[in-house]
C-alpha cells in the first residue's frame, strides 16, 4: 500500500491544487493513506475543507499536532515549524513510507528521513494522477476554451476589418495594428469571461523566429499573424491551449499551401488520439516530410532545425500550460482522461509561418473536442 504526501500552498502547487481543489494561500498537509484522503491545516481553512467532501475525507487541524506547543518551544526554529507538523501527520497515519513528487520540499524530506519515514519520489507516479483529469478541472477546461474563441474572435474582427493605409500599415479604429495592440484586447475580452492568460502570442511575418517570444510592434498586412493563447480559468486554474493564423490581406500561393498542409497535419494528428497511442508526432512528421517540408525526425545537421516543422507536435496540460504527456520525438503513451494542445507548425523565412492548435481530451473513442472548433480559415 503506497501512502501519498505533499505539502505546500495549493494556489502555488499544481499537485496539490488537483488534489484537494482549492487554491488556498496558506500551506497544508495532503496524505491520501489506506483509502482515506486527509489534509492538514490552519483553522482558518478548516470551514473550506470540512465541505469539501468530494475530495477530503478528513481534516486535521495544526493545533491537533502541536502547533501550539512547537511555538513555545524555543528549540524549534520557526522555519522548522511546518516540515515538523508533516512529520506528525504522517506519524498519526502509521505510515512508514511516503511517496512525494520531484519537486518536494527538501527541508521536510530531510525532517522525515530524520525520523525513519523513507520518502520516495516518483516522478511517473505523480504525473499519471495528475494526467487523471477531475470534473471539475474538465469544467474549467471548457470554460477556458470558450474564453479563447471569443478572445480569438476579438483578433480576427481586427484584422478584419483593419485598412491598409499608403504606408503599408493596418490601421483598425484609428490605431496602426499592433502585437500589443491585438493582446491588449484580447486579455480584455479573456478578462471579461472569466479567464486570464499569462501571455499571448501575436507573431506577424518572420517574427515567428523568435520562437516562444510575444510579438512586437505593427502587423504586416500581407503576411500570416499566428495568434497562441493559453487562457487559464480563474475558477479553477484550469488552461486550455489555442493557435490559429490569419493573414489580413489576399494569401499568396506558398501561404496558402503552408496552410493547407498545416491543416492536414492537424487531421492526421487528431486521428492518431487514442488510449495507448504515442504515434502522432511520427504520423505528422512523415506526412510533413512527403510534402517537403524539413521535420526534426528527419534533420540530421549539427545545428538545431529552425525552420519547416520545427517544433514538438504537443503538449499535455491543464493546472499547468505544459505537463505530461509529451507528443514529441519522445512521445508517451497516451492515456484516457489526458488533456492535450495539438500544434502542428510549418515555417519558411520570408514567406511567414502557420501554426493551428487545439485542446483536446483523450477518451476511449479518440479525440474529443470542449467546443466546436473554431474555424481554421486564413482569412479572419
Amino acid at each position: 500500500m503506497t501512502t501519498y504526501l505533499l505539502y505546500g500552498a495549493p494556489a502555488s502547487s499544481p499537485e496539490m491544487r488537483h488534489e484537494i481543489a482549492e487554491p488556498t494561500d496558506d500551506p497544508v498537509v495532503f496524505i491520501e493513506h489506506d483509502g482515506a484522503r486527509i489534509v492538514a491545516g490552519s483553522i482558518m481553512d478548516q470551514a473550506i475543507f470540512t465541505k469539501r467532501e468530494d475530495v477530503v475525507d478528513d481534516f486535521w487541524t495544526f493545533d491537533e499536532l502541536g502547533l501550539e506547543a512547537l511555538i513555545e518551544d524555543d528549540d524549534v526554529p520557526d522555519h522548522l515549524i511546518g516540515p515538523e507538523l508533516v512529520v506528525r501527520a504522517v506519524r498519526r497515519t502509521g505510515a512508514t513510507s511516503v511517496s512525494v513528487p520531484p519537486g518536494f520540499p527538501v527541508l521536510v524530506a530531510d525532517l522525515l528521513r530524520a525520523n525513519t519515514v523513507e520518502v520516495i519520489p516518483d516522478a511517473a507516479q505523480w504525473a499519471r494522477r495528475r494526467r487523471q483529469k477531475t470534473p471539475w478541472e474538465l469544467e474549467g477546461c471548457e470554460r477556458a476554451q470558450r474564453a479563447a474563441e471569443t478572445a480569438m474572435l476579438t483578433a480576427a474582427r481586427m484584422l478584419r476589418a483593419a485598412e491598409t493605409t499608403a504606408q503599408g500599415q493596418l490601421r483598425f479604429e484609428g490605431e496602426i495594428v499592433t502585437a500589443e495592440l491585438v493582446r491588449e484586447a484580447m486579455s480584455s475580452e479573456l478578462t471579461a469571461q472569466g479567464a486570464d492568460a499569462h501571455e499571448i502570442i501575436v507573431h506577424s511575418g518572420d517574427a515567428w523566429l523568435t520562437g516562444h517570444e510575444g510579438g512586437v510592434g505593427p502587423l504586416l498586412p500581407d503576411a500570416t499573424c499566428i495568434i497562441d493563447c493559453w487562457p487559464r480559468d480563474r475558477r479553477t486554474g484550469a488552461h486550455v491551449d489555442m493557435t490559429r493564423t490569419f493573414v489580413p490581406g489576399p494569401p499568396g500561393p506558398e501561404l496558402v499551401q503552408l496552410h493547407a498542409d498545416c491543416r492536414a497535419a492537424l487531421e492526421i494528428a487528431v486521428d492518431s488520439i487514442r488510449p495507448g497511442g504515442d504515434d502522432a508526432y511520427t504520423r505528422v512528421a512523415e506526412y510533413l516530410h512527403s510534402r517537403g517540408h524539413a521535420t526534426q525526425l528527419h534533420h540530421s545537421g549539427n545545428e538545431p532545425l529552425r525552420h519547416g516543422f520545427w517544433h514538438s507536435l504537443g503538449h499535455g496540460i491543464g493546472l499547468q500550460v505544459h505537463e505530461p504527456p509529451s507528443m514529441g520525438r519522445r512521445s508517451d503513451r497516451l492515456l484516457a482522461g489526458d488533456v492535450i494542445a495539438i500544434e502542428p507548425g510549418l515555417y519558411r523565412p520570408g514567406v511567414g509561418g502557420v501554426r493551428l492548435e487545439d485542446t483536446v481530451l483523450v477518451t476511449d473513442g479518440g479525440a474529443e473536442h470542449f467546443t466546436d472548433p473554431y474555424p481554421y480559415d486564413l482569412t479572419p
